[in-house]
């Protein structure tokens, strides 16, 4: 297959990961209303898919450096058609646990070697391209299976069925694309020492790594909230929502980031985390009023306004981790960086699942709407100091016969 297609098949296969990634959450409100279990559960569903997710990061994340990418990608593909049918056919939240618990270790075992993938596959001109794709096929990809699964949810009885069918015949078609893809990297010494669970950024990289943490923490504890708890806020508390609703708050959020991580190229990566780090805190204080009010469409505004934010400030993180990426170990970096991201996307919306049963909906989302305005005004802090040295990436020296 000609580089530039291979490009396009793994783009599109990235794309197919998220919206898999995205589908679940507009079904949990269904699904609780259901099976009547409480709102810390709910965030459990939410947070196995992101707990081993970052556990598949530390133990696989750097696999496919020593590998090679194809192999590592067909057998997450394979764990990930099995999550689906385990979705597919679950009838309680437990199954719903187990499933999404898969899916997290084939999207933490994909996720760092296709974005490795990507950017070794992009033209030497475009540097950034791998990142921008990246970046639109995450938040692209959640918001269309958010607003997919939200519509089937509309109109259909139980949807998981046929979303989740449909997902799995996906994956199967992306199991063919990986074999005709060629491979990217060389295999090298070192693969069983890699699977010990650790998280390693290189030296060179540190100090610019530790700036960009608080950037995409403030992302993805937005991006947590939206695809958790705010669905069933939506549905208790604003007048006239539906599945359908929350749905489109989730879609507007990705979709909108995803539209806006494309111009973000023509914009220094820095200058473009500090606006998406703005456009966050803005957007939580819009959310924080609606949620006040309970305004259907001032939460809408606040998801719009949100994504952009979403979209800017994963863009510019992620052009940030691929500059200070060392040629032959971009898949630790991206391992470490998506660390970062699965902590954040974890950790606080498990603690805001159990206040939220203790003090309900509406107190949590106010403390949880306030911890990421402050997460968000430390990543723009950390854009905004002085740099303190440059970090320059190793050289890239290939083994004999490597092209």
């Amino acid at each position: 297959m000609p580089t530039s297609k291979a490009l396009m098949a793994m783009s599109l296969l990235f794309f197919a990961m998220f919206v898999a990634a995205g589908a679940p959450s507009p079904l949990y409100a269904r699904m609780q209303a259901d099976w009547a279990f409480p709102s810390w559960v709910l965030t459990l569903a939410f947070s196995a898919y992101v707990v081993t997710m970052m556990l598949a990061i530390l133990v696989v994340g750097a696999l496919s450096d020593f590998v090679g990418r194809r192999p590592v990608l067909a057998c997450a593909l394979g764990v990930e058609i099995s999550a689906m049918l385990v979705l597919c056919f679950a009838t309680n939240v437990q199954w719903v646990i187990a499933g999404r618990a898969l899916q997290g270790l084939a999207t933490g075992t994909a996720t760092a070697t296709l974005s490795a993938m990507l950017t070794e596959l992009a033209s030497p001109q475009r540097p950034a391209t791998g990142p921008i794709i990246a970046s639109f096929a995450t938040q692209g990809g959640m918001g269309t299976g958010a607003l997919m699964a939200g519509l089937l949810a509309h109109t259909m009885t139980t949807p998981g069925p046929m979303v989740f069918s449909l997902l799995a015949g996906t994956f199967v078609a992306g199991i063919v694309f990986v074999q005709l893809t060629p491979e990217t990297t060389a295999r090298k010494p070192g693969a069983r020492k890699s699977l010990l669970p650790h998280v390693r950024v290189p030296v060179q990289a540190r100090t610019s790594f530790w700036g960009v943490v608080p950037v995409v923490s403030a992302v993805w504890m937005t991006g947590s909230y939206f695809m958790s708890l705010l669905p069933s806020v939506m549905l208790l508390s604003f007048e006239g929502a539906s599945d359908l609703a929350g749905a489109a708050a989730i879609a507007l959020l990705a979709g909108t980031g995803a539209v806006c991580s494309i111009p973000s190229l023509a914009a220094p990566a820095r200058t473009t985390a500090i606006a998406g780090c703005c456009f966050l805190i803005g957007g939580m204080a819009i959310l924080l009023t609606a949620v006040s009010l309970r305004s259907l469409s001032w939460c809408l505004v606040a998801a719009a306004v949100s994504g952009i934010g979403f979209g800017l400030a994963n863009s510019g993180a992620f052009r940030l981790v691929e500059r200070m990426a060392p040629s032959l170990d971009k898949a630790q970096t991206f391992s470490g960086i998506y660390m970062a991201c699965y902590v954040a996307g974890s950790v606080p919306v498990i603690c805001a699942g159990f206040l939220a049963d203790m003090t309900g909906l509406k107190t949590t989302s106010y403390i949880y709407g306030v911890a990421v305005i402050v997460v968000a005004v430390l990543g723009a802090v950390a854009q905004l100091r002085p740099r303190r040295g440059t970090c320059i990436p190793t050289p890239d020296i290939r083994t004999p016969g490597q092209q």
